[in-house]
């Protein structure tokens, strides 16, 4: 959608002796004037509504009293075959207006100076530079010349409420789903205590991010036989350089638990396996000493998140201000995007004094 910004700060101004201020381009705004003839179906409260939700998106830079006196204009036009014949003249005067909002006739005349910059009214003044003399007035043909671009806009409007609707619906959906698989986890858990086998590994999904990525562990894990605990391992997840780099460069948590030589391998093009291995190490001993999260919470993130469910680990104990670890980690495991959420916290991790590696 095409969406005419028509935006013009009050720097965009230069005076006229004898007559207000108009805009640079005063011209092109009679000729949208001189180019409405009327509209059909069309009434002062329709107006009135597009106005009040999309005229934010057209003009961005109007004030919130300009929008607001724009709007008293619009409801002086009480006829609603002026709309048809497109004789939009209205005759408030400043201080009619100054009344209405409770502000002073300064700010009105500033308020009315921005909207004929941005193309939304023009003021018409007679030979001796008043408004209320004459043809003189408010004229507010631009504003029904412009109803398309306000359909269109709040169309637009609509269409990105609708979406947050639908992502905030998803996600919502992810955490009752994320809960019907820790409840799952949890019976077979207390499954295995009783029959004295306890299976502490961890079940995981490929999760491959990067079409170029190594697999974390080379080769399949070790089976564990039976009655026989298993090291818990994440081999079956392919490893997301640039998360892997972000959580290298910005956990101060995480450069503490790795010796010099892996930090400079891992921050190289091409970091071995044993290093990587060193990291996922480092996460699960900061998972299981300062978050404690349930098992079963972190294996299906895990297994869905993949490098972004490490990743938010760090995030949880490095991110200043955190104040509950496990409380910041279990919030920020139930986002769609968690890869996005992760990215942005740890380059705010590493604008922190202690966040450099």
């Amino acid at each position: 959608m095409n969406l005419h910004d028509s935006g013009v700060c009050p720097s965009g101004l230069k005076s006229v002796p004898g007559l207000a201020g108009r805009t640079e381009t005063y011209g092109d705004l009679l000729a949208l004037c001189d180019g409405f003839t009327g509209c059909n179906d069309v009434t002062t409260a329709s107006v009135v509504g597009l106005v009040s939700r999309a005229i934010s998106c057209l003009s961005p830079c109007l004030t919130d009293l300009s929008v607001r006196v724009l709007i008293l204009l619009i409801e002086h036009v009480y006829d609603v075959r002026a709309w048809r014949s497109g004789r939009l003249m209205v005759w408030p005067g400043n201080r009619r207006l100054a009344e209405l909002t409770g502000k002073n006739e300064r700010s009105i005349r500033r308020a009315l100076c921005l909207l004929e910059a941005n193309h939304w009214i023009v003021r018409r003044y007679s030979a001796s530079n008043r408004r209320s003399d004459g043809n003189a007035g408010i004229d507010l043909r631009p504003v029904a010349a412009r109803l398309l671009e306000l359909r269109q806009a709040a169309e637009f409007l609509e269409q990105k409420i609708e979406s947050a609707r639908e992502q905030a619906k998803a996600e919502r959906d992810d955490l009752v789903r994320l809960d019907a698989c820790e409840n799952i986890s949890s019976d077979a858990l207390h499954e295995h205590k009783e029959s004295g086998v306890v299976d502490i590994s961890v079940p995981l999904k490929s999760y491959k991010i990067n079409p170029g990525s190594t697999n974390l562990v080379q080769g399949g894990a070790a089976q564990a036989t039976p009655g026989q605990r298993s090291s818990p391992t994440i081999s079956d997840i392919d490893v997301d350089r640039e998360i892997l780099f972000l959580m290298v460069q910005a956990s101060p948590t995480l450069q503490k638990q790795l010796t010099a030589a892996e930090l400079c391998d891992l921050m190289g093009p091409e970091p071995c396996s044993a290093s990587i291995q060193a990291v996922a190490a480092a996460v699960k001993s900061t998972l299981s000493h300062q978050i404690k999260l349930r098992p079963a919470v972190w294996r299906v993130a895990l297994a869905k998140h993949g490098w972004a469910a490490l990743a938010a680990v760090m995030v949880a104990v490095d991110r200043e201000g955190v104040r509950d670890p496990a409380g910041y980690l279990y919030a920020m495991l139930k986002s769609a995007r968690l890869r996005d959420t992760v990215r942005h916290n740890l380059r705010a991790i590493e604008q922190q004094e202690s966040g450099h590696a």
